[in-house]
């Protein structure tokens, strides 16, 4: 959740995380404040919406780039490592970005399963290759109810209630 973080502290921490273990690190970053108002602006101060999340994902991309001559501000350590970016989302905004930016796409359908096809085919077709993904790669949030039978998944699902 970008939004409510810096940039470049969450670059210095997924850098921190990179640099411990190397090539098992993604990074998914998300507009939603993914919390209640009154947390949002406790851990954030301004409640801009994520007006800037495209912004800010361009310049924490920019902080895992090798430090340049003259560069005043830079992650350390997060400069220079390859930590590959997902977008997370749950409208057609994330599925337009990441497309723009050539990111992976991971689509919330358990928060709006309605738009989920079409996002998908945004994402898709406005797809442009990057230096970090060649072709679009679309990654799922489903949910998923497991029981003893057929009959307790469906008295579970949709939605699973305490029904006692």
């Amino acid at each position: 959740m970008l939004p409510n973080h810096a940039p470049l502290v969450i670059a210095e921490q997924f850098g921190t995380l990179a640099a411990l273990h190397p090539g098992r690190v993604e990074l998914g970053l998300g507009r939603a404040p993914g919390s209640d108002q009154i947390t949002a602006r406790a851990m954030r101060r301004n409640l801009s919406g994520g007006e800037e999340f495209p912004q800010d994902v361009v310049e924490l991309m920019s902080y895992f780039q090798p430090v340049q001559p003259g560069q005043h501000v830079q992650a350390v350590p997060g400069a220079g490592l390859n930590v590959p970016i997902w977008i997370l989302g749950s409208s057609t905004f994330g599925a337009q970005l990441a497309a723009i930016l050539g990111l992976p796409f991971a689509f919330a359908s358990h928060f709006a399963p309605a738009m989920m096809m079409e996002a998908i085919a945004i994402y898709r077709d406005r797809f442009k290759p990057s230096a970090q993904l060649e072709a679009p790669n679309v990654m799922l949030g489903v949910n998923i109810v497991a029981a003893e039978t057929d009959e307790e998944a469906r008295f579970c699902f949709p939605p699973c209630n305490d029904r006692s």
